[in-house]
Formats: structure tokens, C-alpha cells, sequence
């Protein structure tokens, strides 16, 4: 009697995730697909927590009088919203994880230009939070997301320094990035693809083309000898290749 044999099962395809699982490998790892996940975890967070914020602002909204908080609590949770939002949020988001994941990819480079630098821009930016998660916890900042004066200066007792550090913190890890991201551009795209850019004086030319093809052709010319008397020109069959021989008869 025949046997039946084992059906062979193929080895799982080793990929960014599944090459190391420990959590040593993750923040110790120069991979761009692993950093853009570890600024979306900590860009999701930051969400999360904008939007919590957000919920006490409505519930408090909610009825005309101030039965929920106070006008205290109620100026932090708006300002501590609006820097969650903003600064974590909003402008981080698409560089530093579409930036990541997608950019190499894109150009067809193995990596960005930087591995390290790009992995300490994400510790830069886990600090700076970290700063900023400090103010609020230790009371919260009440001036605005926008921090002007004098809300920022002599009218607030709250964690004004503190939440400045952690924003410019941030702003530091962005400019890490954005550099690396320029010289990922510049030196590290594939062999064809080319980042120059036409001059000024083509693109107007071709502008200038195309906008006449689209005109009618009868009643307006863009071009600007239309406008000018036509002057008679000599043939220049004779009189030219006589000067042309003469000047080389000279030479």
C-alpha cells in the first residue's frame, strides 16, 4: 500500500517585521520601514491623546455652564490639545512616517543616507514628547497652542518653559530628518532618475508654445514680429559666400 507523503510546507518569507521580534532589535534597528512604524506608534499615541483632551473640551461645551471643569482646567485642556495636535501630530506625521516607509522605496535605494542619524532623529522626537508630557502631567500650560504674549509670559504661573523645550526638541528631529531626506534624494535614487529641474527660461518657452497651439489662428498672433512692418531681406546666395571666401582668402 502506498504512503502518502508529508506535504512540503514553505519557509515564511523573512521581512522587515519578522527578522528580529525582540524589542532590543526594534530600538536598536536602522531599518526605514521599522523607524516609520515606531514615529506611527508614537504619532498614535499622540493622537489618541489630542483626542482625549478634545472629548473633555465637548463635554464641557456640552451646557452652557462650567459644571464639568473649571476655566482653569478648561484653558489647559484646549492649549494641551492644540500642542498634542500641532506639534505631534500634524506636522510630523507625513514626513517622518510616509517619509520613511515610503521615500527609499520610492527612489529605489535600500536605505535612507543616514541609518543612524535617522534612528536618532526618533529618539530626539520620543524625547521632545517626553518633555512636553512632563509639562502636562506636572499641571499643564494654559496660554494657547499658539503661546502668545503676555498669556505666555507674565499672565501664566503654568509649564510655559517646559512645553517650549519639548516643542523645539521636536522642531531639532525634523530638521534631522528633512536633511537626511535631501541627501537621500540627491545621492542615493536609482541610476536614470534624475532630479534636475528645466530652467526658468525653458518653462516659459514652452509655455509660450503651448499657448499659442491653443489659440485660434486667425485674428490674434502671440508672436511679436506680427505687430512689425515685414522689411525686404537680400538674398544672401552670392553676396554672403563671396564675403565668406573673401575673409578666408584674408586669413
Amino acid at each position: 500500500m502506498a504512503t502518502l507523503a508529508a506535504p512540503i510546507v514553505a519557509a515564511p518569507a523573512v521581512t522587515y517585521l519578522n527578522h528580529q521580534t525582540s524589542v532590543a532589535s526594534w530600538l536598536l534597528t536602522k531599518d526605514h520601514k521599522r523607524i516609520g512604524i515606531m514615529y506611527l506608534l508614537v504619532v498614535t499615541f499622540a493622537f489618541f491623546l489630542g483626542g482625549l483632551f478634545a472629548s473633555g473640551i465637548r463635554l464641557e461645551l456640552a451646557t452652557p455652564a462650567g459644571d464639568l471643569v473649571s476655566a482653569d482646567t478648561y484653558n489647559k485642556l484646549f492649549t494641551m490639545h492644540g500642542v498634542a495636535m500641532v506639534f505631534f501630530v500634524l506636522i510630523p506625521a507625513v514626513p517622518t512616517i510616509l517619509g520613511n516607509f515610503v521615500l527609499p522605496l520610492m527612489l529605489g535605494a535600500k536605505d535612507v543616507a543616514f541609518p543612524r542619524l535617522n534612528l536618532l532623529s526618533w529618539y530626539v522626537f520620543v524625547i521632545g514628547f517626553g518633555f512636553t508630557m512632563y509639562a502636562m502631567v506636572a499641571g499643564g500650560v494654559d496660554t494657547g497652542w499658539t503661546f502668545y504674549t503676555p498669556y505666555s509670559s507674565r499672565a501664566s504661573n503654568t509649564n510655559v518653559v517646559m512645553t517650549g523645550l519639548g516643542v523645539f526638541i521636536t522642531g531639532f528631529s525634523s530638521i534631522l530628518t528633512g536633511l537626511n531626506f535631501m541627501v537621500t534624494i540627491h545621492r542615493m535614487r536609482a541610476p536614470g532618475r534624475s532630479t534636475r529641474r528645466a530652467s526658468f527660461r525653458s518653462s516659459a518657452r514652452r509655455s509660450s508654445r503651448l499657448l499659442r497651439s491653443r489659440l485660434p489662428s486667425s485674428g490674434f498672433s502671440t508672436s511679436a514680429s506680427s505687430t512689425r512692418p515685414s522689411v525686404a531681406t537680400p538674398s544672401c546666395s552670392s553676396t554672403c559666400s563671396g564675403s565668406i571666401r573673401t575673409r578666408r582668402s584674408t586669413s
